[in-house]
């Protein structure tokens, strides 16, 4: 480990209300932890309920752990009443050339914010995954014992609208989800049971591949981040409601995060508006509402929180809770947090 020794974590979270013993030394002892991880969770869920306020899971954000101000956006979760964050920590450049292939962040929240913080990878980005994937899915293998979900692989990834402003290229990624790397990312996903995401940009040419994934890893529970996300209009004649649907029915290990701009949200490098959930007025689109409103349990809450925008968290709960609010009170928790916790604990909250 890199920044604390696995004696040292273990001696500070014994000493915590909500963790004991966070080391993952055998099976039986994984599940007593994770059962101590899993009352603090719900004890806080349920603090925030009892105000008459809405918690969610923000099952998407990540950071540069070496410049997170992790006080702060704990700050920010409780003014804001965010239940809880899947917060992975991105191995950047720096990072990659001294060696790392593994970012202990969760294993530091925890031992800080136990009720607050989902133990999760490390985010599958370059230069890791498009440089050393081996090497980087090794030391995510190595440490699967200790999370609760893995972290987000990027297999096809446009710039962000943040960087294609600033004109920064090298999130352009492209790694053929039935590559090798993309075979080991799934078969990871089964071995360990573990949940984990992938960003894949929508486009018709992509869509056979992660279909033919699907089918040979069915046991892989996959989260297809940013719902109806599609940068190119032009490129993406499928992918409509009914496809989404279809999906669902075939796949019911397939999940999807409702990370997603607002309205008026525009890509800069298409200039078109890629939030294709909402129509032009500003209303959620009735059939985009009616699928969630009729399968909820496989949609998930996610702010997609990034190192160069934690400054804006208020901003972003404010939209997402935009789109909570145009479902139904039922939909809603289910959305909020009800999904997150059958596909983590493989239980209903209560």
């Amino acid at each position: 480990m890199n920044a604390i020794t696995r004696r040292r974590l273990v001696k500070t979270i014994c000493a915590l209300p909500f963790v004991a013993c966070f080391s993952g030394n055998s099976n039986a002892q994984g599940k007593r932890e994770f059962a101590q991880l899993k009352a603090g969770y719900r004890e806080r869920l349920k603090k925030i309920l009892a105000t008459g306020q809405l918690p969610y899971v923000d099952i998407e954000s990540s950071c540069n752990s070496t410049r997170a101000d992790i006080d702060a956006i704990v700050q920010s979760m409780d003014r804001l009443n965010i239940g809880l964050m899947a917060l992975s920590a991105d191995i950047g450049e720096g990072q990659f050339k001294k060696g790392v292939r593994f970012d202990n962040l969760s294993e530091r929240l925890l031992a800080n914010y136990p009720d607050r913080f989902i133990p999760v990878g490390n985010g599958g980005q370059p230069p890791a995954l498009t440089e050393a994937p081996d090497e980087f899915l090794n030391a995510q293998e190595a440490e699967a014992k200790n999370m609760l979900l893995f972290g987000e692989f990027e297999f096809r990834h446009y710039p962000s609208p943040r960087q294609a402003k600033r004109g920064e290229m090298d999130r352009d990624v492209q790694i053929p989800i039935d590559s090798s790397t993309g075979h080991r990312v799934f078969s990871l996903g089964e071995k360990t049971g573990l949940p984990f995401q992938i960003h894949y940009e929508v486009e018709d040419e992509l869509l056979a591949p992660l279909e033919k994934m699907l089918n040979l890893y069915p046991k892989a529970k996959v989260i297809w981040a940013h719902l109806a996300q599609v940068r190119y209009i032009e490129r993406s004649s499928r992918y409509k409601p009914a496809y989404v649907e279809d999906l669902i029915r075939r796949f019911p290990n397939l999940y999807f995060d409702t990370a997603f701009g607002d309205s008026s949200s525009t890509y800069p490098l298409s200039n078109q508006r890629h939030a294709r959930v909402w129509a032009n007025d500003g209303s959620l689109k009735p059939e985009w509402r009616d699928l969630i409103v009729a399968y909820p349990m496989r949609f998930l809450s996610a702010l997609d929180l990034g190192g160069d925008r934690f400054n804006r968290i208020d901003e972003y709960d404010q939209k997402h809770r935009s789109f909570l609010k145009r479902l139904p009170i039922e939909a809603q928790h289910q959305v909020a947090y009800r999904s997150a916790w059958s596909l983590l604990f493989g239980e209903e909250f209560a």
